[in-house]
């Protein structure tokens, strides 16, 4: 069944301003929010490591920038197995009933050799508003290795930790006795270490697509598909889909330098030689939807839903990722917001989500174009499914209050 022409438009136009607003994600693998409470003569250390975060920053007007941020708060690690044990219970953070740690920012302030981030922190049912000191490392640049965008910033609070009723107790562990007790410091120091990172237009360029690029203008787009069939030669589709996704990098590129025409010849190509890949239908689906074809785009994003198959989850699998083709999907829907295509990324976001619709994220995207699109309502509706799916997907979580302002 073809998706309701209604749902999306398409248009052979001009792009809208792009939006001001850049989104970066919080790298729990290169952050850190360490703590450090005196305990008699020494100081105890230790931090959490499950750290979730969005970051909405605007380079031209860095007051109007925000974040959330959501912590497990079982994810606590001072170094000693018996006393994170203990910290864990309600004698302290009391994880089972209240299983997160989060902050929100009200308000950015310039401030002597920095910023000022005004916020409300929420730990152990209480919550309270906070100052946050902070400063940029350096402004967000683009990283050689990856070109993603990157932003780095480093913070420190100081918080008195029975204001939030973290008192502490024995019941749980007999020696932590009533003198060891009162040996522990109320205030306790944070420090921050946060990165950022932005998968952006510009990260989608590297040098292979420019060189495609010179190679569909001189020799025209069946030189280009020549290339990738004398690459599929006796590969499997497992072993050949890898070679879609720098097609795929190349489509977006005519997409964005407005050759649609080529655009459109290459992404049916695509099609042709990955016709099980529900990606190739989507990006030829897109590439349509810019050209002004809304018929043909509901045809192609039909035809994904029908080839698509879930990936495997796999249980042995430690830690979880995401799935690529998911991922370098909801990045085209992101890009095309970028580049100011915003009729046309509401359709394609609406199908990546059909595909999808357990992925609190792919939620998010779609709620996030359907705001750029004048839908609040519909907005609204895709994050409350996205938080419905994961309560702690902050993406959501911070989206949905901008479009409360």
């Amino acid at each position: 069944m073809l998706l309701p022409l209604a749902l999306f438009a398409c248009a052979a136009a001009p792009p809208s301003p792009p939006p001001t607003l850049q989104e970066y994600a919080v790298d729990a693998g290169h952050s850190i929010v360490e703590f450090s409470v005196g305990f008699a003569v020494t100081r105890i250390k230790g931090r959490f490591t499950d750290v979730r975060g969005t970051i909405l920053y605007d380079p031209a007007v860095p007051e109007r920038s925000s974040v959330s941020v959501v912590i497990d708060a079982k994810s606590i690690d001072s170094g000693w197995p018996h006393r994170d044990d203990h910290l864990r219970t309600d004698d302290f953070f009391d994880v089972d009933r209240f299983p997160t740690i989060t902050f929100q920012s009200a308000s950015l302030t310039p401030a002597s050799g920095g910023w000022t981030m005004n916020g409300s922190l929420s730990m152990h049912g209480v919550t309270k508003p906070i100052p946050i000191p902070f400063r940029f490392v350096q402004p967000p640049s683009r990283r050689p290795e990856s070109g993603w965008m990157e932003l780095d910033a480093v913070g420190a609070v100081r918080l008195p930790r029975k204001d939030f009723g973290i008192l502490g107790g024995s019941r749980h562990n007999a020696w932590f006795n009533e003198l060891r007790m009162a040996t522990v410091a109320d205030s306790v120091d944070i420090d921050l270490e946060i990165q950022g990172w932005l998968a952006d237009a510009g990260s989608q360029r590297p040098p292979g697509v420019a060189e495609a690029l010179q190679r569909v203008r001189t020799k025209g787009v069946e030189a280009q598909l020549d290339r990738l069939r004398s690459a599929r030669g006796g590969k499997s589709d497992a072993e050949f889909a890898p070679y879609f996704h720098g097609a795929d990098l190349v489509v977006r590129a005519l997409i964005v330098d407005r050759r649609q025409a080529e655009a459109v010849a290459l992404s049916r190509g695509l099609v042709s030689l990955f016709p099980s890949l529900a990606s190739a239908y989507l990006v030829h689906g897109f590439a349509l939807c810019v050209s002004g074809d809304a018929r043909g785009a509901a045809q192609q994003y039909a035809r994904a839903r029908e080839v698509f198959r879930p990936p495997v989850d796999d249980p042995s699998e430690k830690y979880k990722q995401v799935d690529d083709l998911w991922y370098y999907n909801d990045q085209l829907v992101r890009t095309a917001l970028e580049w100011g295509r915003i009729p046309e990324a509401v359709g394609l976001a609406q199908a990546v989500a059909d595909l999808y619709p357990t992925t609190a994220r792919a939620h998010v995207t779609l709620g996030l174009a359907r705001a750029l699109a004048g839908d609040v309502d519909g907005a609204g509706a895709a994050y409350a499914r996205a938080l419905e799916l994961d309560p702690r997907e902050t993406r959501a979580i911070e989206w949905q209050r901008r479009l409360k302002r």
